[in-house]
């Protein structure tokens, strides 16, 4: 046994280590002076407890306890009570996140591809023959002409262009002969 193992000293003090470890501690202290001593407070500490007896509680204790308890539900926390203080916190902070999700969402405007996928495209002989107009659809414009157009809006937006439009009359009529 090395000296000052405490765990070894206070099983063997209270009868816990197999025959074999019991002799080999009972041998160490009997050269061991501080070991000795070790075990005898061990021995002396168990007396004490064994001597000792737990005081009856007083005839009132649970009526002091009742009414403690009692008396600290009543006390009122104020209005920035821990309870509405976390719910105030909590209130706040939620309406902090939905400003930011606004204003976030507000000055990104969204990209939107109206490009195929690589995978999706048709061969160029099975597609249809495209006008100018719908080619200029499909491809998005340059920076440069996506802000004259955007300038211009004003232009395209003219109500009066728009009302006088009627697309169904280009259409050519079929003969009911």
């Amino acid at each position: 046994m090395k000296c000052h193992d405490r765990e070894k000293l206070f099983l063997f003090v209270h009868q816990m280590l197999a025959p074999q470890q019991a002799e080999r501690v009972r041998r160490h202290l009997a050269g061991c002076a501080p070991c000795a001593r070790a075990a005898e407070e061990y021995r002396s500490l168990d007396a004490a407890l064994d001597g000792w007896t737990v005081p009856e509680p007083s005839p009132w204790f649970d009526a002091k306890v009742r009414a403690r308890v009692a008396g600290s539900a009543q006390k009122d926390p104020g209005f920035f009570g821990f309870a509405r203080l976390r719910m105030l916190v909590a209130g706040l902070a939620a309406v902090v996140l939905i400003v930011a999700a606004v204003v976030v969402f507000h000055h990104h405007p969204v990209v939107e591809n109206h490009q195929p996928a690589a995978g999706q495209q048709q061969p160029e002989a099975a597609a249809p023959q495209a006008s100018p107009a719908t080619e200029a659809v499909r491809r998005p414009l340059p920076p440069e002409e996506q802000l004259k157009m955007d300038e211009n809006l004003s232009l395209l937006e003219d109500y009066d262009v728009v009302s006088n439009f009627d697309a169904l009359s280009e259409l050519p009529q079929a003969n009911d002969n």
